[in-house]
């Protein structure tokens, strides 16, 4: 009995004994790795500055001037080589910079950031093309009845454009990190919340001009050639759009890492949704003047009155709008312990932002998206 009882103290004792060294060796492993989580923690940058740029391709920024003249049917050859309504359309292309900046205080998941993002286009235009009339010589010269010779006047298509376009879009948020490394080691899922403010600004002034046709008319025989009238055409176009707006918005960024290691340089896959929704106002100031002139052919008895110029000057339309927006990104980045480069694609929609008319209000949806780059640097820790 005694010896039961030995043999049953020694094996408590050794119960005892491995609890103890167990329970040990979890407590300097729990505080090795909790030393080290706070040594890296510590080491991290708290401040990201990043800087970079997009080649934007833009649509919904204008609507062309129409005149009856330019749609004259069957269509008159200059009017071919250059289409009066289609040479009014701007560029769709524009450079734009960024910069933002965000700050995570050390052992937080939440994250604080400012952004900006500016973009702008020019573009000016002309287009002119000229068709020579030839005509043949009237009866009664010594010459031979082939012989032609070009007329006092020739049909032209002339189109000058000068537009100009800004954007500036700044935002202000706090995120946080819902993900905790769902898509893995040092993978991040951040759900932001925050204020977007918007500004859109386009200027367009147009010139077109055109002749379309020319009308020959024989003079009586002591004039001995033909003479030439014609109908010219002048109009002239301003328009000047703008809105600007501030609302609610909502991101949420993922970054996955696909390969390396955090102490040297790792390969990420980076994705996020972006939404927002700005009360703001709209307004939109058009005016445009055109004039007819008809030409009699000299030496004839024919002869009409110049056309009055007619012109339309339109007030200012402003309206307060509600304008959602829906944007998203997709790309890749190389991330070292203090920068990050990232290439990708981006595209940013506002839905009825531009009041895109001419004689009456259009709302068009105003978009930009293309390649962006961008450098991060990495301050602190």
């Amino acid at each position: 009995m005694s010896e039961f009882a030995t043999n049953t103290s020694e094996r408590n004792r050794l119960q005892q004994s491995l609890l103890a060294t167990s329970s040990a060796i979890v407590l300097l492993t729990y505080f090795g790795t909790a030393q080290s989580v706070s040594a890296k923690g510590d080491a991290d940058p708290t401040v990201w500055i990043e800087f970079g740029g997009q080649l934007e391709m833009l649509q919904g920024t204008s609507s062309p001037f129409i005149a009856p003249f330019m749609t004259i049917t069957p269509t008159p050859g200059p009017y071919t080589a250059v289409p009066l309504v289609e040479s009014q359309h701007p560029s769709n292309h524009a450079f734009g910079l960024e910069g933002s900046i965000s700050f995570q205080p050390h052992d937080s998941d939440w994250v604080f950031s400012a952004a900006v993002r500016y973009g702008r286009s020019h573009t000016r235009r002309r287009v002119h093309h000229t068709t020579v009339v030839y005509l043949p010589v009237p009866s009664g010269y010594a010459t031979p009845s082939n012989t032609r010779y070009p007329a006092a006047a020739a049909p032209f298509a002339d189109s000058r454009l000068n537009y100009n376009e800004s954007h500036t879009i700044v935002d202000f948020g706090a995120g946080r990190d819902v993900g905790l490394g769902l898509f893995g080691r040092d993978s991040s899922s951040v759900f932001n919340v925050g204020v977007r403010f918007a500004q859109f600004s386009a200027k367009t002034a147009v010139n077109i001009s055109g002749r379309p046709n020319l009308t020959h008319y024989l003079v009586p025989p002591k004039y001995l050639f033909n003479a030439t009238g014609f109908h010219q055409y002048v109009m002239t176009g301003q328009a000047q759009r703008d809105f600007h707006g501030i609302g609610p918005s909502f991101s949420f960024k993922a970054s996955i890492p696909i390969v390396g290691n955090p102490e040297g340089s790792e390969l990420f896959v980076d994705w996020g949704i972006n939404g927002a929704v700005l009360f703001g106002r709209q307004t939109a100031k058009t005016s445009h003047a055109t004039k007819a002139d008809f030409m009699p052919p000299k030496y004839s008895d024919y002869a009409t009155p110049p056309y009055l110029p007619r012109i339309v000057d339109n007030p200012e339309r402003s309206r307060s709008v509600v304008v959602p927006n829906l944007g998203g990104f997709a790309g890749f980045s190389v991330k070292y312990p203090n920068a990050k480069i990232s290439l990708g694609y981006r595209a940013d929609f506002f839905f009825g932002a531009i009041d895109a008319g001419i004689d009456e209000r259009q709302e068009k949806n105003l978009g930009f998206h293309g390649p962006f780059a961008s450098i991060s640097l990495g301050l602190g820790g």
